[in-house]
């Protein structure tokens, strides 16, 4: 598959979603929430890679994308302005993109990735509530955190649907490029650490995916090269 082949394929899958989640009001009044290009490539990495893709794979995937939208939405509000109009939409509109993962699902049916996902998005609010009041002191602490955060919903997805072998990818390369990202603040070093971490387990699962098109792995190396590249 070309470079230009594997952008397209992207950007229908996000076109999707967004037609999927668009609300007129939620729009006008909180704008389109953004959707993360590197979550949608790891989890079209299958199909990417000329697994077999069916419409209820794909219906199951947007679904994926609303519940990561809604986190999203959530991790928007201002708790020190919560009771604001403009936090209380916003509350809302996750609320909103969390019931539209519900019907994508409810309309497969597929009962055991609804079961599955509802304890990965608990966990992951349990995770982030206790994120958010401290970072992990150790970086391995802190690398199950953020790939709990960042990549939980995904890798369930790859585990349910038969495409474990590319789980280890995403629970890499995700939580890489968030900590690489700084937004989570803490402790420099042990942030480092998990990077540096991270760096060498990316590049193990890359080395041992020769089921990966080569195409594919060079495009996972081309979003991790400033990592790659970086000096800890």
């Amino acid at each position: 598959m070309e470079r230009q082949k594997i952008k397209q394929y992207i950007e229908k899958y996000i076109s999707e979603l967004e037609q999927s989640l668009y609300e007129p009001i939620v729009e006008r009044d909180v704008g389109q929430m953004p959707i993360d290009a590197a979550k949608a490539f790891f989890l079209l990495l299958p199909m990417l890679n000329g697994e077999r893709w069916t419409e209820r794979l794909n219906t199951a995937a947007i679904a994926v994308g609303a519940v990561h939208a809604a986190f999203e939405a959530h991790d928007a509000i201002n708790v020190s302005d919560a009771t604001s109009k403009q936090q209380q939409l916003t509350v809302l509109s996750g609320d909103h993109f969390s019931g539209v993962h519900y019907r994508l699902l409810a309309s497969i049916p597929e009962l055991g990735f609804i079961q599955s996902l509802s304890r990965t998005i608990g966990h992951i609010n349990e995770v982030k509530t206790t994120f958010h009041q401290r970072l992990p002191d150790e970086s391995v602490q802190l690398i199950e955190a953020v790939g709990i955060i960042e990549a939980g919903c995904i890798t369930d997805f790859l585990h349910t649907f038969g495409f474990s072998q590319y789980a280890t990818l995403a629970n890499a390369a995700l939580p890489l490029l968030r900590l690489e990202s700084g937004l989570l603040g803490g402790n420099t070093a042990n942030v480092d650490h998990a990077i540096t971490l991270l760096h060498d387990e990316l590049r193990d699962a890359l080395q041992a995916a020769d089921f990966l098109a080569p195409i594919l792995q060079q495009e996972i190396q081309n979003l991790a090269l400033p990592l790659l590249g970086k000096t800890i």
